[in-house]
């Protein structure tokens, strides 16, 4: 599998590989954790090694280099401390951590996604809302997204995803379909998927097996329908997955289902790892959806045509024009950390300017920085970073509690299949998240 495709569904697999019940564990154990959050300072001048576990480096083409010359660069700044970095393997690093949560021991700094499922983990992360230099933090996008509902911040966010859809513009042509025409609007996309679907051709590159996509139409759609007060009640905890504006997304999947973007029945025995981005970039569906700029690349270096654009609003949509867009992942100091100040000014690091510009160099992630405005290396890349800079822009997607992610995951397909409705999935889901 490309590493960058493995990094950008990474993402969006924590559930599959994080169960509820690993949830429940760590949110019970160490119960006598202090809470305080860290308040930084002053790196000692005494020699410490940093363990840091991250999955990040063999996510993309590039990472391993990106991240020595990080490395190096913070080791010349702080020459005092030595950084040891494990690249942990992403199938079984949520196992790790949870194992080293349970032991109070292992790495000092951890690679961690925020909101609700960095609360899964919030006995194992010290909050970093006093400790990071308030000009990094400053210059962040997309940071209250990533607080969790105590009110604590355990990561700080970097990189940027977006989801956007990618078309095939010579296969549309072929059938007589404008791509900007054809996601004008809501209605312009189901007609569109009929138009598409009636012809032969797969509308939309899909699969429900794993239930992956279901969550990026949930994440998409949701973030649409909330308004600002309803994302902060998404985001603290008091808004819940039986809330009727989820309802309202899931129904918005079965219309497209119902319209036949998804291809019938064929598409349920599809995986979001590989048969979906592999059926797009074969040429063998109309369109699909991208969330790093080195997907959309890719997908142009194997296409004869391609564009990027934003998913068309829900008719309920509160904004102009959004799409779902946050923080790729962040970074977080484990309470059991030996060298706090060190683990502090790493994390700092890593979020600053300075180390997103030499991701973005190396492995083409987009850095969650204000105003970030490099030109791309490809008309295409451009595009996508056109719209993930769009003002409205933001994201639920860190809010939806692991066990609902779970649960989720394991009803797609039959709810894809006729065989549950949106009150039987999301009342499943809303009994998974009280249990865990």
């Amino acid at each position: 599998m490309h590493s960058s495709t493995r990094g950008a569904v990474s993402r969006r697999v924590i559930a599959t590989l994080t169960s509820a019940a690993i949830a429940g564990a760590l949110i019970g154990c160490a119960s006598s954790a202090e809470s305080s959050a860290l308040t930084g300072g002053a790196v000692p001048d005494n020699e410490t090694t940093l363990t840091v576990w991250s999955f990040l480096p063999s996510n993309y083409d590039g990472g391993a280099e990106a991240y020595a010359e990080l490395i190096d660069r913070f080791e010349e700044r702080y020459p005092q401390v030595t950084v040891d970095l494990v690249d942990q393997p992403y199938p079984t690093y949520f196992d790790q951590l949870r194992n080293a949560s349970v032991a109070r021991k292992g790495p000092d700094v951890v690679t961690m996604y925020g909101a609700a499922q960095a609360f899964s983990f919030k006995n194992a992360l010290f909050p970093l809302q006093d400790a990071l230099d308030p000009e990094v933090l400053d210059a962040l996008r997309f940071v209250p997204e990533t607080y969790s509902k105590d009110g604590n911040l355990y990561v700080a966010p970097v990189g940027t995803y977006g989801y956007t859809m990618m078309a095939n513009d010579e296969l549309l042509a072929a059938n007589g379909v404008d791509p900007a025409e054809a996601l004008s609007s809501w209605d312009a996309l189901l007609d569109t998927c009929t138009t598409l679907a009636d012809a032969g051709v797969q509308p939309i590159a899909t699969g429900w097996k794993d239930g992956i996509l279901l969550e990026t139409y949930l994440y998409m759609f949701t973030a649409q329908l909330m308004d600002e007060t309803q994302l902060s009640a998404w985001i603290d905890g008091t808004m819940q997955i039986d809330d009727p504006l989820f309802a309202e997304a899931v129904d918005a999947t079965l219309e497209m289902r119902d319209a036949g973007c998804f291809g019938g029945d064929a598409s349920l025995g599809r995986t979001m790892y590989t048969d979906s981005f592999d059926q797009f970039d074969t040429g063998a569906a109309a369109f699909g959806i991208g969330s790093t700029s080195d997907q959309v690349v890719r997908a142009e270096g194997v296409l004869p045509a391609v564009s990027v654009h934003a998913f068309p609003q829900l008719p309920g949509s509160h904004y102009e024009q959004l799409i779902d867009a946050g923080p790729e992942a962040g970074w977080g100091v484990t309470r059991w950390t030996k060298s706090p100040e060190a683990a502090v000014a790493f994390v700092d690091f890593l979020a600053s300017e300075e180390a997103q510009m030499v991701l973005w160099e190396q492995t083409r992630v987009v850095p969650n920085v204000e105003g970030f405005a490099e030109p791309a290396s490809t008309p295409t890349q451009q595009q996508f970073i056109d719209l993930i800079q769009m003002p409205e822009n933001h994201t639920g997607f860190a809010a939806f509690p692991v066990p609902v992610l779970a649960s989720l995951e394991r009803n797609a397909v039959p709810l894809m299949a006729g065989d549950l409705s949106t009150e039987e999935l999301l009342a499943k889901a809303a009994t998974a998240s009280r249990a865990g």
